[in-house]
């Protein structure tokens, strides 16, 4: 299933300054660059090393992603990698990445914020925003239970008699 044509988003920048757009989700990352058409119609390419990220939003409003709830307050229930990343201008913010490297686009990582509504769903960070990345946990999928296999009741017949039996039958 391909996805929608276009996805309301917010764009922050380095330089503080925040961008209304709209992305095409199956177009949006160019080699160098994002492509965003802004409130106004305009197309523009954001260079990725401006782009500190872009949070896809479904109703207009702030987000504000790096102002409010910008870390987990307990160990997050949804499956995948918890991460907490930290940009070039000292700002830190958790998320939930994919355990499937395959979904990671080539020019950063698509994740899941901490307190997903309406106006946070999911936000994309370029690898250039980022100083480091802080591994917190693995989260299993729900349901995923480990079997738990029965230990062996008895000694194999070739090693012998288990100690304390008696070896006439």
């Amino acid at each position: 299933m391909k996805p929608s044509t276009a996805k309301r988003v917010v764009l922050y920048r380095f330089d503080r300054e925040r961008l209304d757009g709209i992305v095409n989700p199956a177009a949006y990352l160019l080699e160098s660059a994002l492509e965003l058409i802004s409130a106004s119609g305009v197309l523009t390419a954001v260079p990725y090393a401006e782009v500190k990220a872009v949070c896809f939003v479904s109703d207009s409003g702030d987000p504000r992603l790096f102002s409010l709830n910008t870390a987990f307050e307990r160990r997050p229930r949804t499956p995948g990698l918890w991460a907490r990343l930290t940009f070039r201008d000292g700002d830190r913010l958790e998320v939930i990445l994919s355990n499937n490297l395959l979904e990671w686009p080539a020019q950063g990582y698509l994740a899941t914020p901490p307190f997903v509504s309406s106006l946070r769903q999911r936000v994309f960070i370029p690898r250039t925003a980022l100083t480091g990345t802080e591994l917190r946990g693995v989260i299993g999928a729900a349901g995923e239970k480990k079997v738990a296999r029965k230990p062996p009741t008895g000694q194999l017949e070739i090693f012998g008699p288990l100690i304390g039996e008696s070896t006439e039958s």
